[in-house]
């Protein structure tokens, strides 16, 4: 009973920030008025996990369009790298390694000149870039061991190092929850580069956009309900149901080009950047967060499960150049409201 209080207030707040977003948007540095992109409360460890991971990822592309012999896309997502190697990030890696930091930051200027796709030069990148991304996946670890025990209590402390061991804490410890966060970055990622690959003219990653590209799309009347018990309440109004928001996301997958405004692919770096991010997502789920504890619990079996779906639909529509609007109703609809329930995560206030 208190999970579906809790799961219908939460939806609550997703709804009422969509048909009321005038009072959650900022100003930026042009005047103009926009929403939060991200969903989730923002955390400094989760942002620099997912940053090393979104570098890992571009940093294997330029190994990948080197062996196909496209120098200038290879340079592009060297490029991409060096944007996300900003002077705050390279000070991060530097607290924990300041070798790689030295390393990451010589070995991206390298890339970005790089001129020849040769048989040598294909595999001296090669080795880098593994060797540069196992160093950095872990730092990324590094990072997250380094966090102090969420709860004052020592006794709590405890019950949460017992379960890294393979205990039976049942409670969402820290780590998975700053895996989530960074998985849900790495989701914007994939949402940006995409937005960027079809030049959509919107932030992709901004819930209150579907409104704009896609207020038809969702079937109704649907009922409130809760997917790991299937309890229903006639006390809200609100027709609006996890199970049929899957439902209706894997309609639009199906069915994706009625809704195809005509975007038209202009960029494929962006586009390859966003496939490739969705894999990693997906890497990232399968490791770190599938077989958690809580994902054990029966009670949030179903959110993992629908959760999993909802990345399986992502990489497919991505790889079969789908519609912007699927691709995003996928995450928003899907991705963002499973993950939220699976692992507990906070909206932003």
């Amino acid at each position: 009973m208190i999970q579906t209080f809790t799961l219908k207030a939460k939806f609550l707040v997703l709804l009422l920030g969509i048909c009321f977003s005038m009072v959650l948007f900022e100003t930026d540095g042009s005047n103009n008025l926009r929403l939060y992109g991200h969903l989730f409360t923002a955390n400094e460890t989760a942002t620099f996990v997912a940053i090393l991971d979104q570098m890992q990822t571009e940093l294997k592309l330029v190994v990948a369009n080197l062996a196909n012999n496209n120098v200038s896309l290879a340079q592009n997502h060297a490029n991409k790298a060096a944007s996300l190697l900003s002077p705050r990030i390279l000070v991060e890696i530097a607290e924990d390694n300041p070798g790689l930091a030295s390393d990451v930051r010589r070995a991206v200027i390298q890339l970005q000149n790089v001129t020849s796709s040769s048989e040598s030069q294909q595999k001296s990148i090669s080795e880098r870039v593994n060797d540069l991304n196992k160093r950095l996946e872990g730092d990324a670890m590094v990072r997250i061991a380094q966090l102090p025990p969420s709860s004052s209590n020592i006794l709590e402390a405890l019950k949460s190092l017992a379960s890294m061991f393979g205990g039976n804490n049942e409670e969402l410890d820290q780590t998975t929850k700053i895996q989530a966060l960074a998985f849900a970055n790495v989701i914007d990622g994939v949402l940006i580069n995409y937005g960027n690959a079809y030049r959509v003219g919107f932030d992709m990653t901004n819930m209150s956009n579907m409104a704009m590209i896609g207020n038809n799309s969702i079937p109704g009347p649907m009922a409130m309900s809760n997917p790991a018990t299937g309890s229903n309440s006639g006390a809200s109004n609100m027709n609006m149901n996890m199970n049929s928001m899957n439902r209706s996301s894997n309609n639009m997958t199906e069915h994706g080009g009625e809704l195809n405004t005509g975007y038209s692919l202009v960029n494929v770096s962006d586009y390859q950047s966003a496939n490739a991010l969705a894999t990693k997502a997906f890497e990232v789920f399968n490791a770190k967060l599938k077989h958690t504890t809580v994902s054990n619990n029966k009670n949030v079996t179903a959110y993992v499960t629908n959760l999993e779906n909802g990345l399986t639909q992502l990489n497919d529509s991505i790889a079969k150049k789908a519609s912007p609007q699927d691709v995003m109703m996928i995450v928003h609809i899907q991705i963002h409201p499973n993950l939220l329930e699976a692992f507990n995560l906070e909206l932003r206030k």
